[in-house]
Order: structure tokens, then C-alpha cells, then sequence
């Protein structure tokens, strides 16, 4: 009988503490939305002006850039980590990749329409 008690009590453990689990944890905790100052460095190559200076993150997706002519597809994901890419209007792509987290992010970016790349870095704004 106790058997029986301790095997539904662990159960019980179990469900409960998923539940609180999946609950706090959802994509980007919401930590990453705001407004976000970028500064990339080119190291190979030479490329146009394609990665914005600013990016505007709502719901761990990228809303808004500004310093670029491009459109933008981006998201980050539940660890921070940010995939996007941004397109000119004469089809020039840069793929922009990295983490963020607290108030900073870093990563690597590249072109390979304009056979070019580098990092970059952000702070919350």
C-alpha cells in the first residue's frame, strides 16, 4: 500500500513540476524584446552597408530596423539565440547569427552575395 501512495505521490511531483516548468519557460522569456543597438565589424571582404544599427524586437521576433535599406526575417529563439537575415532592394542578403544574453549580444554575420562577413555586437537600448 505505501508502494502505491509513493508511486502516485511521485507522479503527482512529477506533473506539477513540469507544469511550473513549461510555464516559465517560453520562447525568449520575453527577455530579449526591446530596442537594440548594433554595431557590426566587417573581416572579410568589403560590403555595403546591410546590417542595420538598430533592431526593434516584439515578441522575439524582429519588427523594425533602422540604418539599413533592408527587409528583415528574424526571431530568437528560448536560449537567446537570434537567426535572421536581411535583404536589400537589389537582392543583396546578409544572414546575421548569435545569442543574446542580459543586456548584450554578439554573434556573426555574412553575405554570400557579396562574398563578405564579420561579427557584431548589441546592447539593450
Amino acid at each position: 500500500m505505501n508502494r502505491v501512495v509513493l508511486i502516485i505521490m511521485l507522479g503527482l511531483i512529477g506533473t506539477d513540476a513540469s507544469a511550473v516548468a513549461s510555464k516559465s519557460i517560453q520562447p525568449g522569456g520575453g527577455k530579449v524584446n526591446g530596442v537594440w543597438s548594433v554595431q557590426a565589424t566587417t573581416t572579410v571582404g568589403a560590403c555595403s552597408n546591410l546590417i542595420p544599427d538598430r533592431l526593434v524586437i516584439v515578441d522575439n521576433k524582429i519588427t523594425e530596423t533602422t540604418g539599413a535599406n533592408v527587409s528583415v526575417w528574424g526571431f530568437i529563439d528560448e536560449t537567446g539565440a537570434i537567426t535572421a537575415r536581411f535583404t536589400s532592394s537589389d537582392e543583396h542578403v546578409t544572414r546575421f547569427h548569435g545569442r543574446f544574453r542580459g543586456a548584450n549580444g554578439a554573434g556573426a554575420w555574412s553575405s554570400s552575395t557579396d562574398l563578405c562577413g564579420g561579427s557584431w555586437r548589441a546592447v539593450r537600448q
